[in-house]
């Protein structure tokens, strides 16, 4: 039996996956803070060639995944992102688990509490509360994205990760990212100490100046480490001692109760 393959039938659908890549890189530059874009800032924000970014975003139009203003001369996301989105929102039933427990946890501790979840290089906000006391807080909420690289959240994700799911991710993040893989890579070590020892992982004044932050990892039934649950609030409100011995360890304890939850509900 002849199983030899064709190599003219791979390039196609080679160049297929690379413009599918390129189009989901472009719709993930979009943010609840950037919520109109041009082709220059998509340029900019995805590493681009700008000629590239122009044709794809011109398919995108075509398809409804953006909306064109041509008053403002940019796109913004369209009804078929925000239909796919409600779909996944439909089934992200440890969201709907974890969002009352993270606002009680917001007001208890007068924080901010971020879930987020990893996609190539930064993590994404699936959900953020506030505390109703708190006269500033971050400037984050569901959607935004944060540098991995300057986050406990990141940290937390990359302590815990195993050495050679570890490798393979910085190696892709030296090749997306090489400033934040160089400032991450330093922190590695002490990252998977801290995660290996404690359970979760401190960044002080990184993530914003002056701002103070732990994170731990959510071990989900589907795999380890799937999300990252941090608290984080002004170092003047939050100081170190304070996050270590009393909002650290309900952190922790919150963990344990979402994945005790999850697991129930797997088994239901």
């Amino acid at each position: 039996m002849n199983t030899s393959i064709d190599p003219s039938s791979v390039k196609p659908a080679i160049r297929e996956v690379r413009v599918l890549s390129r189009g989901l890189t472009i719709l993930s530059a979009f943010e609840p803070n950037n919520e109109w874009l041009n082709n220059s800032e998509i340029a900019a924000l995805t590493g681009l060639p700008k000629p590239t970014v122009s044709r794809l975003t011109a398919n995108l139009l075509e398809a409804e995944y953006l909306q064109y203003s041509a008053q403002r001369a940019a796109y913004r996301l369209g009804t078929a992102v925000l239909a796919l989105g409600f779909i996944a929102a439909s089934h992200r039933d440890f969201v709907v688990l974890a969002r009352p427990l993270m606002q009680q946890f917001a007001d208890q501790h007068q924080v901010s509490v971020v879930l987020a979840s990893p996609d190539a290089g930064s993590m994404v906000c699936n959900e953020v509360a506030h505390s109703r006391d708190m006269l500033f807080t971050l400037r984050v909420r569901a959607g935004s994205r944060l540098r991995i690289d300057r986050s406990a959240l990141g940290r937390a994700l990359i302590g815990a990760m195993s050495d050679a799911e570890r490798a393979a991710f910085l190696e892709k993040l030296n090749g997306a990212d090489p400033q934040a893989w160089e400032l991450l890579n330093r922190e590695v070590p002490a990252a998977v100490e801290q995660m290996a020892s404690d359970g979760y992982c401190i960044a002080a004044g990184t993530l914003e100046a002056g701002t103070n932050g732990a994170a731990v990892v959510v071990d989900t039934p589907e795999g380890p480490h799937t999300y990252a649950l941090g608290c984080a609030a002004p170092s003047n409100s939050l100081e170190l001692p304070r996050l270590e011995r009393e909002v650290i360890p309900d952190l922790l304890a919150l963990k344990a109760r979402l994945e005790a939850e999850l697991s129930n509900m797997q088994a239901e």
